[in-house]
């Protein structure tokens, strides 16, 4: 009997030692498993959001700079033809919507066109407004007087982004120079 107790005992002992610790590590494998996949999943998912997020990010600021370009564009033609003739630019009537286009004459120079213009997704156009003038020839927003050789030029850009409407608005003074 103590024989058949001590094979018993040595049995539970073995079942104990390979057996079961068998088990358990084949589970913890499984399971160990399913959590690297589950962790690297998570992380692949959070860098897949952060790269969609920067591309948007990006795709974004570009369209800015060129938004950005066509207004700076647009002062910088309201410019040129300022310095062809300042009647062409104060003669524009102030707040009305005009944009420059290539002059017939002359491909070389712009000229002022009523309404805006559609450049891609973008709408361009300059509106004019009168400059006044405080005691101290300092330009003031309102309750000068009108300077009549200075005109503020508004250049505008918008655009749809996202189906919100988006714009850019620089602004810059010219004075008859010549």
């Amino acid at each position: 009997m103590e024989a058949q107790k001590h094979n018993i005992s040595n049995g539970v002992n073995n079942f104990k030692q390979n057996g079961l610790t068998q088990l358990t590590t084949k589970g913890f494998g499984l399971i160990e498993i399913i959590l690297v996949v589950a962790v690297g999943a998570g992380i692949f998912l959070s860098i897949e959001q952060y790269l969609s997020l920067s591309l948007r990010a990006t795709a974004q600021n570009i369209t800015r700079v060129e938004a950005m370009y066509l207004a700076e564009s647009s002062l910088e033609q309201a410019r040129a033809i300022r310095d062809a003739s300042w009647a062409s630019v104060s003669g524009l009537t102030p707040g009305a919507n005009y944009y420059f286009a290539a002059d017939a004459s002359s491909p070389q120079k712009w000229a002022a066109q009523s309404g805006t213009k559609n450049i891609g997704k973008y709408t361009v156009w300059i509106t004019t407004s009168q400059a006044q003038r405080d005691a101290n020839d300092n330009i003031v927003s309102s309750g000068g007087a009108i300077d009549a050789n200075t005109l503020k030029i508004t250049s505008n850009v918008s655009w749809t982004e996202s189906g919100a409407a988006k714009q850019i608005t620089l602004s810059a003074y010219l004075a008859n120079l010549y």
